[in-house]
């Protein structure tokens, strides 16, 4: 297959698509470093104000792709492409454009980690999450260890990841893994209208709250040094001054990014 990454534009939303379902989007190097590539390119695509991750025909993606696994490494050739493989973590967490994920089926393993690096977890009843490394001899990677316990904390974490628990969609919300559940086949669309509401807010603003909260947010300490790194900046932007006009003036604003 050429392309195992699909991107598809719908306004100001980029649709980035797992499309390897004959192995149920399982994340191969390839793949990975396809959907690296996809990502950097959208964060300086000034077009693009939000982006969906998806996977093709009713799977998310059921997580590393075993098959690769089964050739000899060397410990420090396993390091290498861990950072390798950590700049997809850091291109969703770490990205200005907000990211939401539309899961229709597994998202286990390293599916998972794509999920609940997520901004917006929108998922089908039918979705199962599974952090499943332990089933094969593995720590979490791609930074599950972190965002599955911003997720549903510590406690619920650890047993998750120890025990290989599968969770589903509506318990999935229930305990925060998704942020949403809706009926089968209609995670995308719902996906969709969610993007586009984050798309028409004002770009500066959501960009630096993304900053704040990836870099760290645990302390009062913490909250007032964002708000003196970042709010006199937007106070000087043109968006806010536009949507500062706009409100005395009783009508919409204009966000540009700028």
């Amino acid at each position: 297959m050429d392309q195992l990454i699909s991107v598809q534009l719908d306004e100001t939303v980029a649709v980035l698509t797992l499309n390897n379902p004959k192995a149920r989007n399982a994340l191969s190097r390839k793949l990975i470093l396809e959907l690296i590539a996809k990502l950097e390119e959208l964060a300086t695509d000034k077009s693009c104000r939000a982006i969906i991750l998806t996977g093709a025909e009713g799977t998310f993606s059921s997580g590393g792709d075993i098959s690769g696994m089964t050739a000899d490494r060397q410990v420090l050739d396993s390091r290498a492409w861990m950072k390798t493989a950590h700049r997809l973590v850091k291109a969703i967490v770490g990205s200005e454009k907000p990211v939401v994920a539309a899961v229709e089926g597994y998202a286990f393993g390293a599916g998972l980690s794509l999920a609940t690096a997520s901004d917006f977890v929108v998922a089908a009843a039918n979705a199962k999450f599974c952090p499943a490394f332990a089933k094969i001899g593995l720590i979490p990677d791609i930074g599950l260890f972190y965002t599955l316990t911003q997720r549903i904390g510590a406690p619920r974490a650890k047993r998750m990841i120890m025990l290989a628990e599968v969770v589903e969609g509506a318990q999935a919300e229930k305990i925060g893994i998704v942020d949403r559940v809706v009926p089968a086949g209609q995670a995308l669309a719902e996906a969709l209208e969610i993007a586009k509401q984050y798309a028409a807010v004002a770009p500066l603003p959501l960009a630096l709250t993304k900053t704040v909260f990836a870099r760290g947010c645990v302390s009062l300490e913490d909250a007032l040094a964002a708000e003196v790194d970042y709010q006199p900046m937007l106070f000087l932007s043109e968006d806010h001054r536009d949507a500062a006009k706009a409100f005395l003036e009783k009508r919409k604003p204009t966000f540009r990014g700028r």
